[in-house]
């Protein structure tokens, strides 16, 4: 068995030096007839002998054809031709069981991502550069109610916003939309990303439907706000119905008034004025809140914005002897913004700060950073050492009118939250109690 291709070789190359000279011999004796029979078993025998050769080049060839038409089930054996040939053959049996692994491998990969996808509680739509949809889930069949959809330009027919946005969203944006499908408001959050598969670039967009989510933190909103409201219309409007109703008493149905009486009754008035007053500033100050002037929009050099804040805070600083540095890069970043209202903003945040380094006397100190993140992201922090903000202070610091100072509003940072959501920016607040707080700034 180990040399059966040579034997093989042997015999027929024997076979065809015998033909050969069987055919010789008899061309000589004028054999015409046994000579011709001779040479045509010659001619037989040396096909005979390339086709047994080439047999292994065959093998080849059609293992490769498997490979081509992605056809991993032909399995064979060549040890009746000797043990290299059965080697041969055992690998490619051996690529045929790899490849077949493989290709269950990652069917069930693909069964469990498409498994993952349809499940999902959030819309994904992928589309091609041309508007082709590559991906279309359940959760997004649902959403716009539609079970297919060839090409993205159909969106338009069913809310002009959502078209648009997917038209316009660039990769690592998130945008907030309202969307009205069959008389239903939907607000979803749309985030999208680029993908490069198989040379072709793709965009994956996800669609979030934070309705329900929206609405129970607004509900949430509204109650801390009635709570604070009704705290503080109460606290005017209490003393003012005493003094009222003290007025009466004293007033009664008296015809004349005794001077000490009147005086009591003027300094009562002068009291519910001021508190009258007093209450009119604060409703004033909630409509100023309500009422963020439409940002202008406008290229800002970075390193200038806060030069200008450097400037405007020197004095300050060194009268409450407050170290305030500011960190400004060397090559300046630029973006787009309205600087009269980001400069509010940050006159909040570093009032904030140095008033919260009061108790840190001559160690108090006050950072400001000016820096580009790698994804182009532009991002000013506030950092202090001061005395930090607790836990629980930490969940009502962005509730209007909600303070911890003597002589605060309560409006700065709700009103600095709601400038940064005009720029499509963010707040971030991190705080250690006792050590300190960082506010930053993500636009």
């Amino acid at each position: 068995m180990l040399y059966n291709f040579k034997i093989n070789i042997v015999v027929r190359l024997g076979i065809l030096m015998l033909l050969v000279g069987t055919m010789v011999f008899s061309f000589y004796q004028e054999f015409f007839l046994t000579t011709g029979f001779a040479g045509l078993l010659l001619i037989v025998t040396v096909f005979s002998l390339f086709y047994y050769v080439d047999q292994t080049n065959r093998d080849l060839a059609h293992f490769f054809e498997s490979i081509n038409y992605n056809d991993f089930t032909s399995t064979g054996t060549a040890r009746h031709k000797g043990e290299s040939f059965g080697e041969l053959h055992d690998g490619f049996n051996l690529i045929n069981r790899k490849f077949q692994d493989i290709r269950a491998e990652k069917e069930a990969n693909h069964q469990f991502l498409q498994t993952v996808v349809e499940h999902v509680d959030i819309g994904l739509l992928c589309l091609s550069d041309e508007g082709d949809v590559i991906l279309l889930n359940k959760t997004m069949q649902k959403l716009i109610h539609k079970s297919y959809l060839v090409n993205v330009s159909s969106l338009e027919k069913v809310d002009e916003t959502l078209f648009r946005t997917i038209q316009n969203i660039q990769a690592g944006q998130r945008e907030l939309i309202k969307i009205n499908i069959d008389n239903k408001l939907l607000q979803l959050a749309v985030q999208a990303v680029e993908l490069n598969m198989n040379k072709q670039h793709l965009r994956l967009i996800s669609f979030q439907n934070i309705q329900s989510e929206l609405e129970e933190q607004e509900l949430v909103a509204w109650q801390k706000l009635i709570r604070i409201l009704t705290h503080e219309i109460m606290n005017s409007v209490a003393p003012i119905a005493s003094l009222s109703s003290t007025l009466h008493d004293v007033i009664g149905q008296k015809e004349e008034i005794e001077k000490d009486t009147l005086k009591m009754v003027r300094n009562s008035l002068s009291v519910i004025q001021r508190r009258s007053e007093g209450l009119l500033g604060f409703t004033e100050t909630y409509r100023s809140l309500t009422r963020i002037p439409p940002p202008n929009f406008q290229l800002i050099d970075g390193n200038q914005l806060l030069e200008e804040m450097e400037t405007l805070f020197l004095a300050e600083a060194e009268a409450k002897h407050v170290p305030l540095t500011f960190h400004l890069p060397t090559s300046s970043p630029t973006f787009h913004g309205d600087p009269n209202l980001l400069q509010q903003v940050l006159i909040n945040l570093i009032k904030n700060a140095m008033d919260a380094v009061k108790s840190k006397g001559d160690d108090g100190q006050v950072h400001i950073h000016l820096q580009q993140n790698v994804g182009g992201k532009i991002l000013i922090q506030v950092v202090d050492n001061g005395q930090g903000i607790s836990p629980e202070m930490m969940e009502q610091i962005f509730v209007p009118f909600f303070t911890t100072k003597e002589q605060g509003s309560g409006i700065g940072l709700s009103l600095s939250r709601q400038i940064m959501q005009v720029h499509k920016g963010s707040i971030e607040v991190q705080s250690v109690e006792g050590e300190g707080t960082v506010v930053t700034l993500v636009l």
